[in-house]
């Protein structure tokens, strides 16, 4: 319920009333969630300051990611990644394109120019129900061949020149993923800040796929 709302405030007795539930219950719930993060109380009412945060803590807490997956979209996974890059030290852009045949689509692309190391990142908003081995492999398969094109076109989009190397990366709400399909780290919305300091060691991993650009 709140993550249908979105951020803002519901009262808790309404939440109560709404899903049948006596208040206490509710009132712990609450009290649970917002010490685990997304959401804080406020006298009565539970306040989302952010739903995706709010969403991890729930499934940390036991709450199916089937069920919270069907009330996220695919902007907050777009949203966290580039937070995340941002509080990182990346440069964090979002949504570049390049349009007509042989063209990009890449969600999120994170660049440190001081290392010459990026990291691109495909927001898979799935539910962890479809999210199968066989089903990654297949979108790591094509994550790499968008890498290809990135270098393709990385002057076109106004990238910083010089030598880079460009770890791509699978983004999923699922906590038990693989961690790679295809040579690509596939990585748990939970889990993407420990990935991002890793970064350096897993671009020297050679069980990992790294795309280069050449000065």
């Amino acid at each position: 319920m709140l993550l249908e709302r979105g951020r803002g405030c519901t009262p808790l007795g309404e939440m109560a009333a709404r899903l049948f539930l006596r208040p206490g219950l509710v009132e712990a719930a609450a009290a649970r969630l917002a010490g685990a993060g997304g959401l804080r109380l406020e006298g009565d009412a539970a306040c989302v300051d952010d739903p995706l945060a709010l969403a991890l803590a729930a499934v940390k807490l036991g709450v199916s990611e089937t069920a919270v997956a069907r009330h996220l979209d695919w902007r907050m996974f777009e949203e966290y990644a580039a937070r995340a890059l941002a509080e990182a030290g990346f440069e964090a852009l979002q949504g570049l394109r390049v349009h007509g045949p042989g063209g990009l689509e890449l969600d999120v692309l994170g660049l440190d120019a001081a290392a010459g190391l990026a990291v691109a990142v495909d927001c898979k908003h799935w539910s962890p129900r479809v999210s199968t081995p066989s089903r990654l492999r297949a979108a790591a398969a094509r994550h790499r061949e968008r890498l290809g094109r990135l270098i393709r076109h990385w002057r076109r989009l106004g990238l910083p020149p010089g030598r880079w190397r460009i770890v791509p990366a699978l983004l999923v709400l699922r906590e038990h993923a693989p961690r790679l399909a295809e040579g690509v780290p596939v990585v748990p919305a939970s889990r993407l800040r420990g990935f991002l300091e890793e970064l350096p060691a897993l671009a020297e991993d050679p069980a990992v796929y790294v795309a280069r650009l050449e000065a």
